[in-house]
């Protein structure tokens, strides 16, 4: 298809970040596709010259909120939205981080350790210790636009209910800076909920806290891997789900209550 954008032209150097995929509103992938390529990039340049930073998108509260704790200033932020075509005295692109085969659904299953590493340190400075966070967190998909719920838990009423009877508080996520969800995860000794892109945070988490994922049958394992890689204890409860594409992670699935009540008590 032929670009029509009208081509705008840039000053200096522009580094882009961007990626395919979910990378333009996906909490995960904005994790681990578009901000690691930056880790990429400190190994060779200064990232303190770069003049613009093009990115998938600017749309959602986190993106701006990790790029603000990075000291990248909004006035170098530029869209893809916005800037469709562009040129400049110098363009840089990195390799995507993790998808070094042809396979991009295969290689997201394995997602290096180093990228967990380096997000920790850009944004776990020192150690917290704050006593009025949860340590038994549910996270809740109540945020989800009601257009895109491809993926919910029937029974979610029942499973809030098991899980408050066990202590566990239910987050909404998105009500949280970017900052506080790294505080929530750093603290938080369990973590359960369904299958998604909020359990990216589980890289902030401590060694040897615990992971419960609710997940359909055909959800594929790359937050198991994380937990593994980054040293948490792992669980999982699959279910057959309901109006789902056999290929893909998606479908509403009815948790087991005393599956789930069987696992709480392992682990608590």
């Amino acid at each position: 298809k032929r670009n029509t954008e009208i081509k705008k032209k840039l000053k200096g150097k522009v580094l882009s970040l961007l990626t395919g995929g979910a990378g333009n509103d996906n909490y995960w992938h904005w994790l681990f596709d578009v901000l690691p390529r930056l880790a990429i990039c400190e190994k060779v340049i200064n990232i303190n010259n770069i003049n613009f930073f093009l990115l998938p998108s600017l749309d959602k509260k986190f993106q701006m909120e990790t790029l603000d704790l990075m000291k990248i200033s909004k006035e170098k932020c530029l869209s893809s939205k916005d800037y469709r075509h562009i040129e400049s005295d110098e363009i840089i692109v990195t390799d995507h981080p993790y998808v070094v085969s042809n396979d991009s659904t295969h290689d997201i299953q394995n997602i290096p350790i180093w990228i967990s590493k380096w997000l920790r340190n850009k944004f776990l400075k020192k150690e917290i210790n704050n006593e009025n966070l949860p340590k038994k967190i549910y996270i809740n998909r109540e945020d989800a636009p009601l257009g895109k719920k491809v993926r919910s838990i029937i029974n979610e009423k029942e499973v809030k209910n098991l899980l408050k009877e066990h202590g566990f508080t239910s987050v909404t996520l998105s009500n949280y800076h970017f900052n506080e969800q790294v505080e929530l995860f750093y603290n938080a000794e369990i973590i359960t909920g369904l299958h998604g892109a909020a359990f990216a945070n589980m890289c902030f988490s401590k060694a040897g806290s615990k992971v419960i994922e609710l997940r359909s049958l055909t959800a594929g394992k790359m937050i198991e891997n994380i937990a593994l890689t980054n040293g948490l204890i792992y669980k999982s409860l699959s279910s057959e789900p309901e109006e789902h594409d056999v290929q893909n992670q998606q479908g509403h699935i009815k948790v087991s209550l005393d599956l789930l009540n069987k696992l709480v008590k392992e682990l608590i």
